[in-house]
């Protein structure tokens, strides 16, 4: 039984839904991608998109021919509804070519998909087909494209456009249908002798219908709202990468001639014109700082205090640098999502326009936060950089 659906009984008439399905369990070290990651901006929050891609609905039995070549497994730090924990930094992995099906099995217009079966069911359907289960990297590719496509249909989510009615909606790039919009669907690959299931029943949260989204099930578990497609050719030897832990807090010296070439990459901080006048704080400035709220740094060995740019890893598989400066605007805060091609993604950031005082980091055993303060313990002049339970980044004053 799924963890986290608790009360939902194996023997009722219509399938459980894996929606609430255990996350993916920590994955191995990524390598970096050899090109620059296309980063796009969020979605906007204005409802499912009503343009999306859509294909004649094949017949009955139609392949869908991916050639061998190699695409970005994963998303990229920072987008809406990704798991750091499971998800990979868009690395570049190689497959041969494969075939897959066009639809869930059976692979049939005119019928609807097989849902309810065990895993071990669904191979054996496929096998007798002279067939196979497909693995989660061929799920992921044939979804996304050879263009990285966010979500099966594009870079939004189609809602209702691909949840119901017509087949051919929300088709993926390569023209498979229904890949996850309906319903999630086994894949042949195990972590921590649980099953990787990809996309998600119908009426299931956007983000867990996007391409690189992982999630766990029972592989013996029957009676759920999963489906399977099958796949041939030769199978992968790749299984997909994990990542290592990594330190929660680590100092990161940068010159002010590397912190401006920063914001200038960054369009967020650009637009706040923080490269004019920028100087970095020097060590003195945490003396200021502790100065102003009447104590000192040894009277509060529970933190550490910096003036330099701090990575942070707030949660597994997360890799986030924290940084503070003065500007000509005033002094500043800023998060950015650390991409592994070496740039950065604008997370969060907060100014103190038209007041440029020193501003010092702190960090402690509180992992899912950084300490930023003008003045120690002074309200509105404190504050921390959080970590949000939706993997999101908050800068807050206190």
């Amino acid at each position: 039984m799924l963890t986290t659906l608790a009360g939902v009984s194996c023997h009722s008439s219509r399938p459980a839904s894996p929606d609430a399905a255990t996350p993916a369990p920590r994955r191995p070290r990524v390598e970096p991608p050899r090109e620059p990651i296309p980063l796009r901006a969020p979605p906007a929050d204005t409802g499912p998109s009503t343009s999306v891609t859509t294909r004649p609905v094949p017949a009955a039995g139609a392949l869908v021919t991916i050639p061998a070549g190699s695409f970005a497994l994963g998303s990229t730090p920072g987008d809406p509804g990704r798991d750091p924990s499971v998800e990979a930094d868009l690395a570049r992995v190689q497959l041969p070519a494969f075939t897959i099906d066009a639809l869930p099995f059976p692979n049939d217009p005119a019928q609807p998909a097989s849902s309810g079966l065990t895993r071990e069911a669904a191979e054996r359907a496929c096998s007798e087909r002279g067939r196979r289960l497909c693995s989660e990297l061929e799920w992921e590719r044939a979804c996304k494209g050879p263009g990285g496509a966010m979500f099966p249909g594009g870079n939004t989510w189609g809602g209702a456009l691909c949840a119901q009615g017509e087949l051919g909606r929300c088709a993926s790039p390569e023209g498979a249908l229904s890949m996850g919009t309906r319903l999630a669907e086994w894949t042949r690959d195990d972590i921590d002798e649980r099953a990787i299931i990809r996309g998600a029943s119908a009426t299931a949260a956007a983000p867990l219908h996007r391409c690189a989204s992982r999630r766990t099930a029972l592989p013996t578990q029957a009676g759920l709202e999963l489906t399977f497609r099958c796949c041939g050719g030769a199978p992968p030897s790749m299984t997909y990468p994990r990542e290592v832990s990594r330190r929660p807090f680590r100092e990161e010296p940068m010159t002010a001639a590397q912190v401006s070439a920063l914001i200038a990459s960054v369009p967020e901080l650009e637009r706040l014109r923080l490269r004019e006048g920028l100087a970095m704080f020097l060590p003195q400035a945490i003396t200021e700082v502790m100065n102003h709220g009447a104590t000192t740094v040894e009277l509060h060995p529970e933190y550490t205090l910096t003036v330099n740019p701090v990575r942070w890893s707030p949660t597994f598989g997360e890799d986030i640098l924290v940084l503070a400066g003065r500007s000509r605007v005033g002094s500043w805060v800023a998060a950015l999502w650390v991409l592994p091609d070496g740039r950065y993604r604008h997370a969060s950031s907060f100014l103190l326009q038209n007041d440029a005082v020193a501003i010092a980091l702190a960090f402690g055993e509180a992992r899912r936060e950084v300490v930023w303060s003008s003045c120690w313990n002074c309200g509105g002049e404190h504050g921390a950089v959080s970590y949000t339970d939706a993997n999101r980044v908050l800068i807050v004053q206190r």
